[in-house]
């Protein structure tokens, strides 16, 4: 009976280990690359496009986020950030406070940080190019 037990655990024990590890993967494997902003609300203005590029620096990521006026790019913002494996895997800004979090399912993102008043924004990205 403890048998049965004790190797029904490991069982249990594996599954989790083998579903984290997918999810890191899949994190990982699509962390690098540019993303382009879309509405969370419908609050798109014309004319305004956010990219945002995510590159390998040594054993961290520099993030580049870019603010375009048709076309041309009008404001950008560069940062270093480490990699949080916990949960289902996020990039960290050092320093700062800013957090990529990673959906691997929709190949998105969510960039959030803290305004100067201490609210949270959220912007949300998609994957447009893989690097």
């Amino acid at each position: 009976m403890k048998l049965k037990k004790l190797i029904r655990d490991l069982c249990c024990a594996i599954k989790v280990i083998v579903h984290f590890g997918r999810e890191h993967h899949a994190t990982i494997s699509m962390m690098q690359g540019i993303y382009g902003k879309q509405s969370l609300h419908n609050d798109m203005v014309t004319g305004v496009d956010t990219m945002l590029s995510i590159t390998s620096c040594g054993s961290f990521y520099k993030i580049t986020r870019t603010d375009y006026i048709s076309n041309i790019s009008e404001n950008e913002e560069t940062w270093l950030a480490t990699y949080g494996w916990h949960s289902n895997g996020h990039l960290i800004e050092i320093g700062g406070d800013r957090y990529c979090i990673f959906d691997t399912v929709s190949k998105s993102l969510y960039l959030e940080k803290l305004t100067e008043q201490g609210k949270t924004t959220i912007e949300l990205f998609t994957k447009i190019l893989k690097q």
